[in-house]
């Protein structure tokens, strides 16, 4: 036990014997993982938001015009409802038009405003928090979500432009734990067409199914993708996990996430290199008085890796205060939740080791290969 203690007393002196360098690396870990954690936890929430968002008004099957890759860029008709309510197994079909207005100044994402019919199941499942739903298919009213009320400024009875000149009625708020729904607003479907010049056409059909069974919705979509040619069904939780918002994301994170852990294994290899040249001879001297091979390589090792823990433990904290100010702020609080799923931060725990391990093994290789001898003649 004396002699371990030892051992890390050596390890813990040699980082404090180079402030300077053992802090740009922790730096560099440290960013690194709190852009992975980060990137990773946003995405991770996106995904679930959505999932969640399907799940939370009882749709069941998704229904959209075939070919398409975004569910704002499809187009179909209306009646076409009336047609998938007769497929075996559908208990109701609520139409939807979704369209992306720019409502909030400098905004680049947009806010999704949702044409639903009043007495549709989305509509009826609302949490008002303050105000009333609409009734009317053609009123000009809105229902907004809290978060997005909270970015714009209004309450029931403000009244705002859709479109510059188009003014609607805001009735309603409603409160919801899901960012997409909460940074979003509801209106009446046929107003909503009636606005963007589409009438009697929809993004897409909510499907209610009889039975809820996973094999037994999976058939139900393939039912009615098989009624009509210009149609697209998918179960909505699988809809939701190949989206192209969430693999666009997916992607992205892991990109960046690539070029972080490359920064930090650069960076650790570095400053091991260094640490091991500068120490030249007083490995050696250690090599000399009987050090062994893998004790030389446990030492440097043991160096990288204290600095890759501690700079996982900064990278995970800077991470989740990230994401909390993200989750804070009006434009990026619609689309980013503020937590961060244990599993994520155990992923970036693991990465910041692996980062230990990359940027260590050489250099305690090249240590554990220095001859006494040759050590010692080293200036």
């Amino acid at each position: 036990m004396i002699l371990r203690m030892w051992f890390i007393s050596v390890i813990l002196a040699n980082l404090r014997g180079r402030p300077a360098r053992s802090l740009l690396t922790l730096s560099g870990i440290a960013i690194a993982v709190a852009a992975v954690v980060s990137l990773l936890g946003v995405v991770r929430g996106f995904e679930r938001s959505l999932l969640e968002l399907y799940q939370g008004r009882g749709i069941d099957v998704m229904v959209q015009q075939a070919g398409r890759l975004q569910m704002t860029s499809s187009s179909l008709p209306e009646s076409l409802g009336e047609q998938i309510a007769k497929v075996e197994g559908v208990a109701a079909v609520h139409p939807a038009l979704i369209e992306v207005l720019s409502l909030l100044q400098d905004d680049m994402m947009g806010v999704v405003v949702q044409g639903w019919q009043p007495e549709s199941t989305a509509v009826r499942q609302l949490k008002l928090a303050a105000g009333q739903a609409f009734t009317d298919p053609q009123a000009r009213q809105v229902i907004v979500g809290q978060r997005l009320a909270a970015a714009m400024g209004v309450q029931p009875g403000a009244s705002i432009d859709l479109i510059e000149g188009e003014k609607f009625e805001v009735v309603g708020v409603f409160e919801s734990n899901n960012v997409f729904d909460s940074g979003s607003m509801f209106i009446p479907l046929q107003a909503l067409q009636q606005l963007m010049l589409r009438e009697d056409e929809v993004t897409m059909f909510a499907v209610v199914a009889r039975e809820r069974d996973p094999d037994v919705l999976r058939a139900l979509a393939e039912r009615i993708g098989a009624s009509d040619s210009k149609l697209e069904a998918q179960v909505a939780d699988e809809m939701a996990q190949k989206s192209t918002e969430i693999r666009v994301a997916r992607s992205f994170a892991w990109l960046t996430s690539v070029i972080a852990v490359s920064i930090g294994s650069v960076g650790m290899l570095n400053t091991m290199m260094m640490a091991v040249f500068e120490r030249t001879r007083e490995i050696a001297m250690l090599r000399a008085l009987g050090w062994r091979r893998r004790r030389v390589i446990a030492m440097v090792l043991g160096e990288s890796t204290l600095l890759s823990i501690l700079g996982a433990v900064i990278g995970i904290v800077l991470a989740f205060v990230l994401v909390r100010f993200l989750a804070s702020l009006p434009a990026s609080g619609r689309l980013v939740e503020g937590d961060i799923p244990f599993q994520i931060m155990a992923q970036g725990f693991v990465l910041a080791l692996l980062l230990g391990l990359i940027g260590g093994v050489y250099p305690a290789w090249s240590a554990s290969r220095l001859a006494p001898v040759e050590g010692l003649r080293h200036d």
